[in-house]
């Protein structure tokens, strides 16, 4: 299978430096003033808009989230969304065993399905069964990455557990064109190239970029390739106005090994598309207006691979449309107000069916944000009826008090959160379940943050939730029921140092504890012990960074090997050619730079450490 793919991704790397090519003629005839790259123009260091899915100060948000921006993705050793997660406080990354290998988030003790991913506003949950891989996204087109923990509902519907929000990049207004391009090399064959391509002409900004990456696997069978095309173009509309269009294309193709058996494996490929239009318009100078229409496919198919032949195992495929409006107004500075619609419909099928399946959900929901000298309020009500379960309400109260000097602020929040029953449990022909109602929980977060010094940060969050009608599968009826509730409870806390500057050095620690309430036992497989730990140091034309992260897995498996630090090295050195038409810049990565041993499953093997180094371009 690889081999027969091997001419497209000749063809995708030959267009990617084509398009590095092209774009270093074009910078070329840019004047002197307009060819020094920098970062692009979207950037909301003190905003976030997970929280009531439209722009609010970070200070005014009570629930928690974390911020990854890409100035801090360009300091990790990292090239997908996963790898990025891996080192954010209270998620777990759950990998299928090495690079490229499938990769789904737990957040506080979730499951996978009970968290909700969106990049560029649209779901990236399967219909069928609502996990999401995040392996499939390259950080090329990321521009930050919000990870909002806690019951989500009040404001995004289905996300028991929480949401990841992707933010892509938008187009550089300040340059006609500028352009980067990024190529690297390391052990197992392993390459990771990308170009990008942006400017503003006019009322015209647009945004591209290429990414292809490939490796043959640290273990037998685990080879995989993938690639990507995401592009975005903006047109302002008068002075208060824009309208943006998206497009992204991705496609993958994993070998999953079974170990111990040398003579059967997986053969995976998944291709996912989607569109989405945005109008956002300013009538008045208190109120925004923002309408969206989106539109995705997806298709997977799995295969098993013998000594001698190969047979489908899985041939899923799922399509679905949608659309949003969103009214944000703000009577005064201190108040602010969303009033909003979602709906999303799509159709589904695989081999294992009987046939096609139809799914459909549309809500509308409100939240507001109230700020009086140094306390703010939030409040969010969202109704969501959906054609398998029905409708489901979820309200939210949060409460955020910042001390005398902003130097240090206390959260609360108490969120009434739902997740959906995965559709093929509810239609499944064999072991179906009409009667399945989503699973609830009351949730409730309690933290804070200090400025304890111009040079150290302390943050603490706590969490409690409770959640009922807990699917789980039962195994005399063959199929999937309402039948368990579990308290999921824990904290997560840490420091940050920027006392010897220029490094900046931070720990973290969460503790999760997954308690069943019917027999009164921890569940077993999620992480009740996790740690985060970082350097990053940048002095002049070398920046370095450390990035560790320690699992307790609380595993059921005998062969678990866990309890270590992981810890993955980075630097970049800019070269002192090219002026300003061009930067280059040297990196270099090692992986897992200690060679520890570490295994969550025998089934999912780690890999030891790696190098990979490469060069990059920008214009």
């Amino acid at each position: 299978m690889m081999k027969r793919r091997y001419d497209r991704g000749v063809v995708i790397n030959v267009f990617i430096w084509l398009l590095f090519a092209w774009s270093h003629a074009g910078a070329a005839d840019t004047p002197p003033d307009k060819a020094s790259a920098g970062e692009t123009t979207y950037h909301m260091t003190d905003m976030v808009v997970s929280a009531t899915r439209s722009q609010v100060p970070e200070n005014d948000v009570a629930t928690n989230i974390s911020v990854i921006t890409r100035e801090e993705i360009a300091a990790m050793p990292v090239a997908t969304a996963a790898e990025v997660l891996r080192f954010v406080p209270g998620v777990y990354v759950e990998s299928a065993g090495g690079i490229g290998s499938e990769a789904t988030i737990r957040i506080q003790g979730s499951d996978p399905r009970h968290v909700a991913v969106y990049q560029d506003g649209v779901p990236l949950n399967l219909l069928a069964n609502p996990f999401a891989d995040l392996s499939l996204i390259p950080v090329a087109a990321i521009d930050r990455i919000e990870v909002y923990q806690g019951a989500a509902s009040s404001a995004w519907g289905s996300a028991l557990g929480g949401v990841i929000n992707i933010i892509t990049r938008e187009p550089a207004a300040d340059k006609a064109m500028s352009a980067e391009a990024q190529a690297s090399y390391g052990e197992a064959d392993t390459t990771r190239n990308y170009a990008s391509l942006q400017g503003t002409v006019d009322r015209w900004g647009y945004f591209v970029s290429l990414t292809r990456d490939a490796s043959d696997g640290f273990v037998d069978k685990s080879a995989y390739e993938q690639q990507a095309a995401y592009g975005k173009v903006n047109y302002t509309i008068g002075d208060t106005g824009r309208l943006n269009l998206v497009c992204n294309y991705d496609d993958g193709h994993k070998e999953d090994p079974i170990i111990n058996y040398p003579d059967f494996w997986d053969d995976m490929e998944r291709t996912r598309a989607y569109q989405r239009l945005l109008l956002e318009t300013f009538p008045e100078d208190t109120l925004s207006l923002t309408l969206e229409a989106r539109h995705q496919d997806f298709d997977a198919l799995i295969e098993d691979v013998y000594a001698d032949h190969r047979e489908p195992f899985s041939d899923y495929r799922e399509e679905s449309w949608g659309g949003s409006v969103r009214a944000t107004y703000e009577p005064a500075a201190f108040h602010t107000m969303n009033l909003g619609f979602d709906g999303d419909w799509g159709r589904y099928d695989d081999r294992s069916f009987s046939g096609e399946y139809d799914t459909g959900n549309w809500a509308v929901y409100g939240n507001d944000t109230l700020r009086w000298r140094m306390v703010s309020i939030n409040t969010g009500l969202r109704y969501d009826h959906n054609q398998d379960f029905g409708s489901e309400m979820s309200p939210s109260l949060g409460l955020v008090c910042r001390l005398p000097g902003d130097r240090a602020l206390i959260r609360a929040q108490a969120a009434s959160g739902f997740s959906a029953p995965p559709p093929s449990w509810v239609n499944d022909p064999f072991g179906g379940n009409p009667d399945l109602d989503p699973e609830t929980a009351m949730n409730y977060q309690l933290g804070g943050e200090i400025q304890a010094l111009s040079w150290l940060r302390l943050e603490v969050n706590g969490f409690y939730s409770s959640v009922k009608d807990l699917i789980q599968p039962d195994w005399e009826r063959m199929q999937y029921v309402n039948i368990d509730e579990v308290l999921r409870k824990g904290a997560s806390g840490g420091l940050t140092v920027t006392a010897f500057s220029p490094l900046r050095l931070s720990f973290f620690g969460t503790f999760t504890d997954v308690q069943d309430q019917q027999n009164g036992q921890t569940v077993t497989d999620i992480p009740r012990v996790q740690y985060q730990a970082s350097a990053v140091h940048a002095w002049q034309w070398l920046t370095q960074s450390l990035h560790g992260d320690y699992i307790y897995y609380n595993s059921s498996y005998p062969e678990t090997e866990d309890q270590v630090f992981v810890f993955d090295y980075l630097a970049r050195a800019r070269l002192p050619w090219g002026g300003k038409l061009c930067r280059p810049e040297l990196f270099g990565a090692v992986h897992n730079l200690f060679d520890v041993d570490y295994v969550y499953r025998s089934v999912w093997p780690q890999p030891g450490r790696w190098v990979e180094a490469g060069v990059r371009l920008n214009f």
